[in-house]
C-alpha cells in the first residue's frame, strides 16, 4: 500500500496508543508493587508497633513505682495509675499472641505479662504465664530472670518448698547472676516461713553482711532479730534491736523493733533498761494502737522479777478495748501460768481454754496444750471422786498423782497420792494399781525428791508385794531394762511349761464338751497381745484353724465356754515406758480365752468370720493364729498416753 499522508499519521496515531497502553499498564504493576509492598511492610510494622505499645504501657507503671520507691512509700499495692498501664501492657502483648502466633515477639509476650501480672499481685496468673514460656522456649533469653520471677510467685501464693526448688535452680544455672542477692533475702523468707531458724539465721546474715545498702534492709534486720529470739540467742538480738529502735526509716517499725527489744531485755534480766524502753512505748502505745502489747511486756517484766500478783492483777484488768485477735490467747497464756504456779486449777483450766482458741500465736503452744489437757484430766478426776465406786477410786487419784508430778511440778503432792494408793486395800488386792503405786511413790523420792533412803525402802517393798509385776522388773534392772523382751521371754516361758506353742491359747482338751462347729484337732484360736506403740502382726493361718459360721448359737457358747474353759491372761506391756507409761496403767492383763470365743460367737453373728478381741489400752500387736481363709486384723484407735511436758517480700498469698 502506497504511504500517504493520511496513511502515515495514522500509524504514528496508533503506535502512540499503544505506547500510553504501555505506560499505563506499567503504571498500574508498579501501584501494585507498591501497595503490596506496603501492606506487608505495614503488617510487619503492627505487630512490632503492638508490642512497642504494651513495654511502653509496662514501663510508665514501672516508672511510677521507681518514684514511689523514692518517696518510701509501701509499693506491694499498686495505684491506680499503675494498675492502668500493667493492664494494658497485658492486653497488648495478648494482642500479640492472639493474631500473631509463633511470631518471634511470643517469649517476649509471654514475659511481659509474667511481670505485668506479678506487679498486680497476680501471682498465680503470673505462675501460668512462666510456666507456659518455660515450656514453649527453654532457651528464651528472659530465662534468668523468669527464674527468679517464679521463686517470688510460689513464696507469695505460700508454696514455700516449690520456691526454694527454683531458687535452687537459679543458683546452679546462674551463679554470678545478678539476681543472687534477692534470692538469698527470699530464700531467708523461706527458711523464716518454715521455722528453719538455723537457716534462716545464715541466709538473712549473709545477705546483710554483702549488702549493708539494699533496699529494704531494716525489714531483713528486724526478721535477723525475730530469728534470734526463737532461737533464744537474746545477746545477739539485743543490739541489732538497740540500732533499729534508733535509726530504723519506718516509724512503726522502730516502735515493733523497741517492742521486742523490751522483751529481750527481760530474758537478760537487764530491767533497769527495760523500765525505760517500756517507758517509750507506753507513750507511743495509743498512736500504734498497742497498749496492750505494752502491758503483756511490762507482765512478763514483774512475773521475771517473782512479782506474779501484781502481773495477774495488770492482766486481769485489762480494758476489752485493749485486747486484739491475737493478744488474747497471749495474756491467758500467761494467766494460765500464773494460776497454775498458785494451784488455782479451776482458773487456769479457764485461762487456758481461752489461750487454746489462739494457739498459732502462742508463745508456747505445744507446753500450754499438755497442761491444758492434763488439767481437764486432774479436775475430771476430782470430780468423780465424790461419786466413784471403791475399785475405780485408786485409780482417779492414780491420775491426779501423774498430773500433780509431770503436770504441775508438785513432786510432794504426788508423793503422797501414790503412797495414799499403796497404802489402799482394794488398791493393794489390785496387782497393776498396787505396783504402779508404789512404783511411782519410789520414783518420786529418787528422781524428784532426792531421798534415796525412803526410794530404796519402797523398791524394797515394790519387790517384796508384786516381785513379777513390770514395775518390780525395772526397779531391779535400771535404766538398761528392756520391758518388752523381758514380758516376751516370761510369756514363753510360761507357754512352754505349759506346752503351748507361740501365739496358740491352751484349750481344754480339743474341745470335747463344745458344740462341734466350735471343736479342731489342735485346739487352736485366735489370740492378740497388745503392745503399747507396736505396728499389727498378722501371722499365716495355720491348718487346723475352722471359721466360725454365722448360724452359731450364742448363748450356747456361753454356758458352755464357762464350764470347759480356763482363763488365761498374760501380762504385756510397752517396751519404751519407765516412767509415766508404768504409772498410767500400760500394762494391762488380755483378755481371757473363754470371753474371747463369746467374742467370737459375737462377730460370726456380725457376719465376720473370726474374732477381733478388742482393747482400750494404748496401742496393738497382733499375734493371731487365723484360719483357712486369710483374714485382716483392723487396728484399734489408741488414747493417746500422758507424758511429761516440758517445764519477705511483700505479703503472703494463699495457700
Amino acid at each position: 500500500m502506497p504511504f500517504t499522508k493520511r496513511s502515515c499519521q495514522q500509524t504514528a496515531c496508533a503506535i502512540s496508543v499503544r505506547r500510553r497502553r504501555a505506560r499505563r499498564r506499567r503504571w498500574a504493576l508498579a501501584q501494585l508493587s507498591v501497595a503490596t509492598v506496603l501492606f506487608l511492610v505495614a503488617g510487619g510494622c503492627a505487630k512490632y508497633n503492638t508490642y512497642y505499645n504494651a513495654k511502653r504501657a509496662f514501663d510508665n507503671a514501672e516508672l511510677i513505682r521507681e518514684e514511689r520507691i523514692k518517696n518510701g512509700d509501701d509499693v506491694i499495692e499498686v495505684t491506680g495509675a499503675q494498675k492502668k498501664e500493667y493492664e494494658l501492657a497485658i492486653q497488648k502483648a495478648q494482642k500479640v499472641l492472639d493474631e500473631y502466633p509463633g511470631h518471634s515477639l511470643t517469649d517476649d509476650s509471654l514475659f511481659l505479662q509474667a511481670k505485668s501480672y506479678h506487679r498486680l499481685n497476680s501471682y498465680r496468673m503470673s505462675i501460668r504465664k512462666i510456666d507456659l514460656l518455660f515450656t514453649n522456649f527453654p532457651a528464651t533469653p528472659y530465662l534468668e530472670e523468669a527464674i527468679y520471677i517464679q521463686a517470688l510467685n510460689y513464696l507469695l501464693v505460700g508454696n514455700v518448698t516449690t520456691s526454694q526448688e527454683y531458687l535452687d535452680r537459679l543458683a546452679k544455672s546462674y551463679p554470678d547472676s545478678r539476681f543472687q542477692a534477692e534470692a538469698l533475702k527470699v530464700s531467708g523468707e523461706n527458711s523464716f516461713a518454715l521455722e528453719e531458724w538455723e537457716i534462716a539465721r545464715t541466709s538473712f546474715e549473709t545477705y546483710l553482711a554483702e549488702h549493708p545498702d539494699a533496699e529494704g534492709r531494716d525489714e531483713i534486720a528486724m526478721k535477723l532479730a525475730k530469728t534470734y529470739w526463737e532461737l533464744e540467742d537474746y545477746t545477739n538480738a539485743e543490739p541489732i534491736l538497740t540500732d533499729l529502735e534508733r535509726d530504723a526509716d519506718s516509724p512503726e517499725l522502730a516502735f515493733r523493733a523497741r517492742l521486742l527489744l523490751a522483751r529481750v531485755l527481760v530474758r537478760l534480766g537487764e530491767f533497769d533498761r527495760v523500765n525505760q524502753v517500756t517507758g517509750q512505748l507506753r507513750s507511743e502505745a495509743e498512736t500504734f494502737r498497742a497498749d496492750g502489747e505494752v502491758t503483756l511486756v511490762e507482765s512478763e517484766a514483774l512475773i521475771a522479777q517473782g512479782r506474779d500478783d501484781q502481773a495477774a492483777a495488770l492482766l486481769e484488768n485489762l480494758p476489752d478495748e485493749w485486747y486484739t485477735k491475737d493478744l488474747k490467747p497471749r495474756v491467758n497464756e500467761v494467766l494460765g501460768d500464773i494460776y497454775m504456779r498458785r494451784g488455782e486449777w479451776e482458773q487456769a483450766r479457764g485461762a487456758y481454754d481461752l489461750a487454746m482458741r489462739g494457739v498459732a500465736v502462742l508463745e508456747n503452744p505445744d507446753r500450754t496444750r499438755a497442761q491444758y489437757n492434763m488439767l481437764k484430766d486432774y479436775l475430771a478426776a476430782e470430780q468423780s471422786l465424790a461419786t466413784a465406786s471403791p475399785e475405780k477410786v485408786a485409780s482417779l487419784k492414780m491420775l491426779q498423782a501423774n498430773a500433780m508430778l509431770f503436770g504441775f511440778s508438785r513432786p510432794w503432792r504426788a508423793a503422797d497420792l501414790y503412797l495414799e494408793v499403796a497404802g489402799d486395800a482394794d488398791a493393794a488386792a489390785d496387782s497393776l494399781v498396787g505396783a504402779r503405786a508404789l512404783y511411782g511413790a519410789a520414783l518420786v523420792y529418787q528422781e524428784y525428791l532426792d531421798n534415796p533412803d525412803s526410794a530404796d525402802l519402797l523398791v524394797a517393798e515394790l519387790q517384796e508385794r508384786y516381785p513379777d509385776s513390770p514395775q518390780a522388773y525395772v526397779m531391779s534392772v535400771g535404766n538398761q531394762a528392756d520391758l518388752l523382751t523381758h514380758l516376751l521371754e516370761q510369756d514363753d516361758l510360761a507357754r512352754a511349761a505349759s506346752g503351748v506353742g507361740i501365739g496358740q491359747v491352751a484349750v481344754a482338751g480339743t474341745g470335747a464338751g463344745l458344740p462341734a462347729r466350735l471343736q479342731t484337732s489342735s485346739g487352736l484360736r485366735r489370740r492378740m497381745f497388745y503392745y503399747q506403740r507396736k505396728p499389727n502382726l498378722i501371722l499365716a493361718p495355720p491348718p487346723g484353724a475352722v471359721p466360725f459360721e454365722p448360724a452359731l448359737d450364742l448363748f450356747e457358747v456361753e454356758e458352755q465356754t464357762e464350764s470347759v474353759l480356763a482363763p488365761a491372761q498374760t501380762e504385756a506391756a510397752p517396751a519404751d515406758t519407765m516412767g509415766v507409761g508404768l504409772l498410767s496403767g500400760a500394762v494391762s492383763d488380755t483378755t481371757d480365752t473363754a470371753a474371747g470365743l463369746v467374742d467370737t460367737a459375737q462377730a460370726a453373728f456380725a457376719g465376720t468370720a473370726y474374732d477381733t478381741v478388742q482393747t482400750t489400752e494404748p496401742a496393738v500387736q497382733a499375734e493371731a493364729l487365723p484360719d483357712s481363709t486369710q483374714a485382716e486384723t483392723p487396728a484399734t484407735s489408741p488414747d493417746t498416753p500422758e507424758s511429761a511436758p516440758p517445764d519477705s517480700l511483700g505479703p503472703g498469698g494463699e495457700q
